[in-house]
């Protein structure tokens, strides 16, 4: 688990307190699995607005044995990604070796793990380049999307180059990790093949799991759009309007802008219209309660407080659907989004509430939190 350690200055921005301990990133187990990314430069975050595939493990564990590993158990956060991989590829008519190549080339690259980082500028499930051409880094911590890019094809979502698996010619011929090293290009092009064996008892098991495809539209899905555009920009105390991210007088050393929790949300609702205050007080008043963890909808804002109380509220998200937020952090981090929150003590402990400015506030798969009645206090 990757701890959040924040300081926060609970002034103007409304970003207050010290966050110790906090959300795994991209990380921690879950039955559900989505696609939401993370890590952008702050450039275009993947265009239009966010959906993609939720898959229920179902729990149960797999395990395997892998040459010069042993025996090897399969997390419900890697079943739930092995099992997106699969649903992409099948909806492509993508043939079973090719999926098994596909999980095979995942347990090598990053675990089976939607992971933030890399070698180099390399992210997500398949370690995938933005410089290489894979895709923005948004794009490519969406697992529908790192999927795509991985199997290429007629389906390919940024043709001609990369290639993918089938613009690979004759791969079906190949050895599996032969042809995972053909789309690779890894320095270790013997790596792949000790995870064949594991590799097709997952997609075994994943074939047998429900998933289901989901989308946000209209409103909401602008909203989100924008926050994940800003994916991998800086923290900057008091940064961020309407227009984006903003140079303060607190910002580091080094950073030229960047926003805090507040001015992320800020921005992101300016793109439908919406004004909100910079100060996360303004922002806890505006629209309607959503008193409980488990009513959250996808563009939702939730609100974290020290004591219980709308005085000791010090931080802003903002809700993506299926047990994730995004959010500015602390100085010395950059715009993030965080899963698995509800299994998380150090957030639920701080949970008071969120809002609602939107109506058409799409699809989610809500979570189970590990708390079903969270603390609803503030002022009404």
């Amino acid at each position: 688990m990757i701890a959040i350690l924040a300081v926060c200055a609970f002034l103007f921005s409304g970003c207050g307190a010290m966050f110790i301990a906090g959300g795994a990133v991209v990380g921690a187990a879950n039955i559900l699995t989505s696609i939401t990314g993370s890590d952008d430069d702050g450039g275009g975050g993947g265009g239009g607005a966010p959906g993609g595939t939720v898959c229920d493990p179902g729990g149960g564990k797999l395990t395997g044995e892998v040459p010069g590993q042993g025996t090897y158990t399969v997390t419900d956060e890697q079943m739930g990604n092995a099992a997106i991989i699969v649903h992409v590829g099948e909806k492509t008519k993508v043939p079973d070796d090719g999926l098994v190549i596909a999980i095979m080339t995942a347990l090598q690259e990053s675990s089976l793990r939607n992971i933030h980082y890399g070698d180099r500028d390399s992210l997500g499930l398949f370690q995938q380049r933005p410089s290489a051409g894979w895709g923005s880094p948004a794009e490519i911590m969406d697992p529908n999307y790192s999927s795509m890019a991985f199997y290429g094809g007629p389906n390919h979502p940024s043709p001609p180059n990369p290639r993918g698996l089938l613009g690979v010619n004759n791969w079906q011929q190949m050895d599996k990790g032969a042809a995972a090293q053909a789309v690779q290009g890894s320095a270790f092009p013997d790596a792949y093949k000790k995870w064949e064996g594991l590799a097709g008892q997952i997609v075994g098991r994943a074939k047998n799991i429900q998933c289901k495809d989901i989308g946000l539209s209209g409103d909401v899905g602008k909203v989100i759009a924008a926050a994940k555009a800003q994916l991998g920009v800086d923290y900057c105390w008091g940064g961020g309007d309407a227009d984006g991210p903003t140079y303060t007088s607190d910002c580091p050393s080094g950073v030229s802008k960047g926003f805090d929790c507040s001015g992320l949300t800020l921005y992101a609702y300016a793109k439908v219209g919406i004004t909100l205050g910079h100060y996360t007080d303004d922002q806890w008043i505006a629209g309607s309660r959503v008193a409980s963890y488990s009513a959250l909808k996808p563009g939702d804002l939730m609100f974290w407080s020290s004591d219980g109380t709308r005085g000791g509220i010090h931080h802003v998200s903002m809700y993506l659907g299926n047990d994730e937020m995004i959010h500015a952090p602390h100085t010395g981090a950059k715009v993030e989004i965080v899963q698995h929150v509800s299994t998380n003590k150090y957030w639920m402990d701080q949970w008071i509430g969120g809002t609602r400015l939107l109506k058409d506030s799409g699809n989610s798969a809500s979570p189970t939190p590990s708390q079903s009645s969270a603390a609803t206090g503030g002022d009404e």
